[in-house]
This record gives C-alpha cells, sequence and structure tokens, in this order.
C-alpha cells in the first residue's frame, strides 16, 4: 500500500462499498470493520465525566425550555375549552 502522509484518502468499503477514509475505524454508514485495521486511526473514550455532566445540564436546560411551552398549552386549552363548554353544552 502507498504511504499517504497527512493526505486524505477515500477507499471503497468493502461490505457497502461507500467512500470511507483509509484511516477510519469503522464504515460511518454500515459499520464494518477495515480490512486493514492497522492503518486505523485509534479510538479512544475519554473524559465520561464531562459528558455526563453535559449531558445533565442539556436535560436541564431543556427541561426549564419546555414549562412555557406546557404553560402555553394548558392556557389554550383552558380557554378553548371556556369557549366551547357552552357551545357544546359540556
Amino acid at each position: 500500500m502507498i504511504e499517504t502522509k497527512g493526505i486524505i484518502v477515500l477507499t471503497d468499503c468493502n461490505e457497502c462499498k461507500a467512500k470511507i477514509s483509509d484511516t477510519a475505524a469503522s464504515c460511518p454508514h454500515c459499520g464494518a470493520i477495515p480490512l486493514d485495521p492497522a492503518r486505523s486511526l485509534p479510538v479512544e473514550v475519554f473524559n465520561v465525566d464531562m459528558k455526563v455532566t453535559t449531558m445533565f445540564w442539556f436535560f436541564l436546560k431543556a427541561a426549564f425550555a419546555a414549562v412555557p411551552a406546557i404553560i402555553v398549552i394548558y392556557t389554550a386549552w383552558t380557554i378553548i375549552g371556556g369557549i366551547l363548554a357552552p357551545v357544546f353544552h359540556l
């Protein structure tokens, strides 16, 4: 194989024939592992605590963002129900 330092080379995936990087750890389309895994860049998972903390703050912000929407929906439901109840004798 030709040595390609610093140059991005696309190859065909062995499974789905999609174009992938020659240094990919797996195909992003089908997940197949390349025939020459020694050429792939290592995949390292680190700083998991930061990811958990980030997810916590994301969900907390999303929960607070949902509160006004719930209030608007509840208010609209109450107003519409108050208008339609006498019309339909509910």
